[in-house]
């Protein structure tokens, strides 16, 4: 069981972009995937695929994608036409709910990644894991906990922004300060010795 927890969360961590923070290891390793994602997929492979992307939750991240699009597009038309606001806002909506229709494409191209990362032992495992009580509420947590990592992490970067500034500052001053007192120091020229007592 820990070895398919293991391989949930390596998973979810390419499925949600997780690979992208973990810097250049990460994209050698992301290599293969991507090579591998423009191939056919086998019948069995391909359903196995498939099922991984509805039950890991993978596909819902993307469910938005459409509506941004559309909202983008309306943007770009009614800052050219500004007067066809209204009529644009209609035919961008329309042609939208018309492309619906093409998510499973998205879904099949989802569906390749997982394959290309997995063999289909290893998806059976997973797709048995996500059926369980506990792959079900990890599903159905994830985008909460990555939502929250994320605000954590942000945090934690603001504190560390903040700490390094003010010692970086110290560490300025301090050198500035030390060269000032060496410059002041130059220029008064060597102390005079006290005269001979007579």
């Amino acid at each position: 069981m820990t070895r398919i927890v293991a391989a949930v969360i390596l998973a979810s961590a390419a499925a949600f972009g997780w690979s992208r923070a973990a810097g250049q290891d990460a994209a050698q390793s992301e290599q293969p995937l991507q090579n591998n994602i423009g191939t056919e997929l086998p019948p069995e492979t391909r359903e196995l695929a498939l099922q991984l992307v509805q039950l890991s939750g993978s596909a819902r991240m993307f469910d938005e994608v459409l509506p941004m699009v559309a909202d983008q597009t309306k943007n770009a038309f009614i800052r050219a036409n500004p007067d066809m606001q209204l009529g644009i806002i209609s035919v961008v909506d329309q042609i939208a709910v018309s492309l619906v229709s093409r998510r499973p494409e998205l879904d099949n191209y989802l569906a390749r990644v997982w394959a290309s990362g997995f063999s289909n032992d290893e998806m059976a495992d997973l797709i048995a894991f996500y059926e369980s009580d506990t792959g079900k509420k990890f599903s159905a947590t994830l985008p909460q906990l990555l939502a929250v990592q994320a605000a954590a992490a942000q945090e934690w970067g603001k504190s560390v922004s903040a700490e390094m500034q003010e010692k970086v500052t110290a560490e300025l001053r301090a050198a500035m300060t030390a060269e000032q007192k060496a410059l002041q120091g130059d220029i008064a020229g060597p102390e005079e010795a006290p005269a001979p007592p007579q």
